[in-house]
């Protein structure tokens, strides 16, 4: 099991057109953020997705959670924070959370977990060693 080393691995501005007719960021595009977050908090953890492609594999979520906990305003800008929760044989949950970045407040928590895909299988396959 890996320590619970924090990885910063999203950082954006809220553009207007991310945000919804209330002027705030609209919540199909927090799943966006924790997405790009996600696929760099893998690289952070090992995990080359050029190599995977070459082998079919990718991650597939399967579950999110997520808490929105302030609003976020059209031009705030904001971080994503990564840490490991539980690494099972085929997947790992992990917690994101996004802040405000000009006053350290929590605007949203997503508690995520991810599977290794085979996508010529079409199913989850073990997390390699070197991943884990």
């Amino acid at each position: 099991m890996p320590n619970n080393k924090v990885f910063t691995t999203f950082q954006g501005v809220i553009h207007p057109w991310l945000c919804d007719e209330m002027g705030h960021l609209n919540t199909r595009n927090y799943v966006g953020m924790f997405d790009d977050a996600m696929q760099h908090f893998m690289r952070c953890l090992g995990h080359n997705a050029s190599e995977a492609r070459q082998e079919n594999l990718g991650w597939a979520d399967v579950r999110h959670e997520i808490d929105y906990v302030a609003e976020v305003p059209v031009g705030a800008l904001v971080h994503i924070d990564c840490q490991v929760e539980k690494l099972g044989t085929k997947s790992i949950r992990y917690r994101q959370t996004m802040y405000l970045s000009d006053t350290g407040e929590v605007a949203a928590e997503n508690v995520a977990t991810s599977v290794l895909f085979d996508m010529n299988a079409r199913k989850a396959v073990p997390l390699p060693d070197a991943f884990r």
